[in-house]
């Protein structure tokens, strides 16, 4: 039990060094999805559900005011 207490310290000082300092963004890794006319075309007219999710996915990223 001791000997696991022991390692518990080094380890949390490890991982506590590991922590960014950069301020965190809600847009971090998302981007808006803007396909060719095409491809939108094809879209709509073949995957209405994909569709729909593709525009909710762009709503939601300009809601938090992403993709400017």
């Amino acid at each position: 039990m001791l000997k696991c207490l022991g390692l518990t310290l080094p380890l949390c000082a490890l991982i506590t060094g590991c922590q960014t300092t950069s301020k965190q963004n809600a847009c971090d890794g998302f981007a808006p999805l803007r396909p060719k006319l095409e491809t939108t075309v094809y879209i709509l007219q073949n995957d209405r559900p994909f569709a729909n999710g593709v525009a909710a996915h762009n709503r939601m990223l300009r809601s938090l005011g992403c993709g400017k």
